[in-house]
């Protein structure tokens, strides 16, 4: 989504795919069609893609140019057993097979991530249903420290955010930047969590964190997300102060191996975008650029 010259704004899918970026203005999909909700992009794994629209609707794209086919989504009751009800308000969920854990937002504070819910979705018979309630992580097993003062460690609500969703192998691996989204661009943020959960949102593995940072000078921050192959994250800093110097950092999912980008030269500023396939995908001054290889040096 981007501003339009008459201050509204657009909603356009790019298509990513044999080294080209193709431009689809989603025409179907206007901004007054998400009243409560925003849209939540998801990559299938046969090369289409979903946009859901909200809890009961979403929307097929089978490829670039194609007529977009509604969806139908079943048993949207199930998040409203969490009250306030959650909502849909962007996020990043990736997975291996046909069901994705889409990350939903508190009912009232929109900006704070803090559910997933299971979608499955079934392209050859064009269905779609939700096979789980919201569910949230367990507060106690991250490093939460909001106000980087043992006086109010405990004050406010407990929870932690919940950004980006992995599921692959059977397990869902999650993203948490941190206690409090609504604060970020003001106050920066507490830690940041890369792990596996268990399905009641206990912390199974960590695979990466960084904490400690409201007891540190400046402000910190990190935004994640998985890439499409599900083999790593891309860690992206929401500030220029720290060790990285606002700098990417890809984290190999494998082992946990925080890794530094070198981009091609003339591309230094370049950020990444995603990696699919063989490809990864990244951004030069405005432009999307699909690349064979990049060195990732250890950190």
């Amino acid at each position: 989504m981007h501003p339009d010259d008459s201050g509204g704004y657009v909603r356009e899918l790019v298509w990513l795919s044999e080294g080209d970026a193709i431009v689809d203005p989603v025409a179907h999909l206007p901004v007054e069609a998400f009243a409560d909700d925003e849209p939540f992009l998801i990559a299938l794994p046969d090369g289409a893609c979903a946009i859901i629209a909200g809890p009961s609707e979403l929307w097929v794209h089978r490829d670039a140019g194609s007529d977009p086919v509604r969806v139908p989504i079943g048993d949207a009751e199930l998040l409203a057993t969490v009250a306030p009800h959650p909502r849909l308000q962007g996020g990043c969920a990736v997975s291996d097979d046909s069901t994705f854990a889409v990350v939903l937002s508190h009912g009232v504070l929109t900006q704070e991530r803090r559910f997933v819910a299971d979608l499955a979705i079934d392209t050859e018979r064009l269905s779609a249903t939700w096979t789980s309630e919201p569910r949230a992580l367990r507060p106690d097993d991250f490093p939460r420290d909001r106000f980087g003062e043992d006086a109010f460690d405990d004050d406010g609500e407990l929870a932690v955010s919940l950004t980006a969703s992995l599921r692959t192998g059977g397990r869902l691996m999650i993203c948490s930047e941190g206690s409090d989204l609504g604060s970020m661009n003001r106050y920066g943020s507490d830690f940041f969590t890369v792990a596996s959960v268990a399905p009641d949102g206990a912390v199974a593995e960590r695979r990466w964190e960084e904490s400690g940072w409201k007891r540190q000078p400046g402000k910190h921050g990190i935004h994640g997300r998985f890439t499409a192959d599900g083999e790593h994250a891309i860690l992206t800093p929401n500030f220029g102060t720290g060790a990285w110097k606002g700098q990417q950092r890809v984290l190999r999912l494998s082992d946990g191996q925080l890794l530094a980008p070198r981009f091609p030269r003339g591309r230094s500023k370049a950020s990444i975008l995603d990696r699919s396939g063989e490809r990864w995908w990244i951004e030069h001054e405005g432009e999307l650029l699909a690349v064979d290889e990049i060195t990732l040096a250890d950190v």
